[in-house]
């Protein structure tokens, strides 16, 4: 069964929803923040399994391991943007050889694809999330930075790559020859499919026979049909945007702590999901510096050796992904405590 999982459905008249086969009438968002989702299961909210704890069923994202979903034609509407992301987590970490009772997450990049066929080329193939990116999975011996619940994240596509009248298939991989087992390995989360559907026609699978790329041909790519289990991964499409900035950032102070420095700020705006600092030397180009947080407060403590005279800015987005920023601020000489 697919769900378009959509905020402010009674907002639409019946008439304006696009039935599905299975017979269910979704809406589309009329928030000019608020995304409409097509994915597997009735929300993104109900994939609970595997990457979160517990028994992970071996279902890591791995050069030799992938995870396909066939998401049904995009409804009907007006968007702007468009993402394609999974709710993945417990990344896996290691001992640092210098400082053994230190633990740092094990290298490693996720892509994945869309396409209107289950095969994909380099162009329909995106980069997707660093394994720093993901929560890390506890150690019941070591403390673990970054350790925590599965958390979605996302790619942005062109609207042009998004079919509105043919199946939509997404697929997700590791193209790090390190990830071949779930001890090395993220783990994507998943999520029960109902016993009054399960049995239909299959509309997951997974694909072992990769080699850190994404089947190039339809022939033999969907391996082992997936019943009982929806993979999570979603088509994210977001309304124009209103003119406005939709995201704001403010209050940009600096500290120092020992050797970090202590960076805040304040963002506000609807549906606020992730905030994060990047530096520049010359306020043009600039880069991230601190991972990524999802709640306030805004406060990041930055242990990467940043110079004095180096620019640092607070950036945030909502999930619509409009990104808001703050003025920059020069490192000082003599930062005060």
């Amino acid at each position: 069964m697919i769900f378009l999982n959509i905020a402010l459905a009674f907002a639409l008249p019946a008439s304006a929803a696009v039935a599905p086969a299975d017979g269910l009438a979704p809406a589309l968002s009329t928030s000019a923040i608020v995304p409409t989702y097509i994915t597997l299961a009735p929300t993104v909210h109900d994939y609970n399994r595997f990457a979160d704890g517990g028994p992970d069923a071996n279902w890591y994202i791995g050069f030799n391991n992938a995870w396909i979903v066939k998401l049904p034609s995009a409804p009907a509407g007006e968007f702007a943007r468009a993402f394609i992301g999974a709710r993945m987590g417990r990344a896996k970490t290691r001992a640092i050889p210098e400082k053994p009772w230190t633990r740092e997450t094990i290298p490693g990049k996720v892509y994945m694809g869309l396409s209107q066929t289950p095969a994909w080329t380099s162009e329909q193939s995106f980069f997707l999330a660093d394994t720093t990116e993901i929560p890390a999975e506890p150690d019941p011996q070591a403390s673990v930075e970054g350790a925590g619940a599965a958390e979605w994240l996302w790619a942005e596509v062109s609207m042009s790559m998004v079919s509105f009248t043919k199946p939509n298939y997404l697929i997700v991989w590791s193209p790090t020859n390190y990830m071949t087992r779930a001890s090395s390995a993220p783990i994507l989360a998943g999520a029960d499919v109902d016993e009054s559907i399960a049995g239909r026609d299959a509309r997951a699978w997974n694909t072992r026979s990769i080699m850190g790329v994404p089947p190039r041909s339809s022939a033999n790519s969907l391996e082992t049909p997936i019943n009982n289990i929806m993979p999570a991964l979603a088509l994210k499409l977001v309304p124009p945007g209103p003119d406005e900035p939709a995201v704001t950032v403010s209050d940009l102070s600096l500290a120092r702590a020992g050797r970090r420095i202590v960076a805040r700020f304040s963002a506000a705006g609807e549906d606020v999901s992730e905030a994060w600092v990047e530096s520049s030397r010359d306020r043009l180009d600039w880069d991230r510096v601190s991972k990524r947080q999802r709640r306030p407060p805004y406060v990041f403590s930055l242990d990467k050796g940043l110079p004095p005279g180096l620019w640092l800015r607070g950036a945030a987005s909502d999930i619509s992904g409009a990104i808001g920023y703050c003025e920059p601020s020069m490192i000082p000489y003599a930062l005060q405590p």
